[in-house]
């Protein structure tokens, strides 16, 4: 199903991430069920255009290894975070994040104070492109 109408905030920190890094020192066996996304019920969201429960169900495993290693990125996420962000989470093995929000005003907000946070070297607005009706 199509995401529920949101504009999303992305920050890349002036880190670079070794991908091979990250997958060498995930420990699948050793996470936690709750460290992992619920995809079902993320899709269920989606399908009842719920952000907000799509944002409580979301998650990325490989940040258990990124973030240690890059503490900016859970800066980056709090701070979208406590700028309105309905969810925030770091992008792939990152250091790339993304926050989603329900009010593009609050959007924008977050951006103009991303920038002045000196977090994040990129900082882009947009949004989603597949909003089917």
């Amino acid at each position: 199903p199509a995401m529920p109408p949101c504009t999303i905030l992305i920050a890349k920190p002036p880190v670079a991430v070794s991908t091979k890094f990250v997958y060498e020192n995930l420990h699948a066996n050793d996470l936690k069920p709750e460290q992992h996304p619920d995809v079902d019920r993320m899709i269920e969201a989606m399908k009842e255009k719920n952000l907000d429960l799509l944002c409580e169900r979301m998650g990325n495993v490989l940040e258990t290894v990124t973030i240690p290693a890059y503490p900016v990125i859970q800066e980056i996420k709090e701070h979208m975070m406590a700028c309105g962000a309905a969810g925030a989470m770091m992008s792939g093995s990152g250091p790339t994040v993304f926050g989603l929000f329900d009010d593009k005003e609050k959007a924008v907000a977050a951006y103009e104070a991303m920038q002045a946070s000196g977090l994040a070297k990129q900082v882009y607005l947009t949004s989603i492109y597949n909003n089917m009706r």
